[in-house]
């Protein structure tokens, strides 16, 4: 599990940042940490402490149980993780007559390719 957990969460830890524009060394001057810690962090070498995960929380507006989401299938590839979050993350910042658009377009998708 704790594998599990390091993989999901540098994935999502990396999306956040891209997403916001923000560059190893921003994150880590709003977390107190050194860039190597981000960069360490993004690619599962290590997992933060309780205050950096809600100090990574707070800055990306979303929550530790979003940041450690511990319901990932176990065979999903850092690959599959990154695109799932890539549009998790594109979707959010959709207005809402888009986000209807491309939601009525995805039920098509899925009627002739399941």
């Amino acid at each position: 599990m704790k594998d599990k957990v390091k993989k999901s969460l540098c994935v999502k830890v990396k999306a956040l940042r891209e997403s916001a524009g923000l560059t190893q060394e921003d994150l880590a001057a709003k977390c107190n940490v050194s860039w190597r810690t981000i960069s360490n962090l993004e690619r599962g070498l290590v997992i933060p402490d309780l205050m950096m995960l809600i100090d990574i929380a707070n800055i990306f507006n979303t929550s530790i149980d979003n940041l450690l989401d511990l319901k990932l299938v176990e065979n999903k590839s850092k690959v599959r993780l990154e695109k799932e979050q890539f549009l998790i993350e594109k979707l959010r910042l959709l207005s809402d007559t888009t986000l209807d658009f491309v939601l009525d377009e995805l039920i098509l998708l899925f009627k002739y390719f399941k």
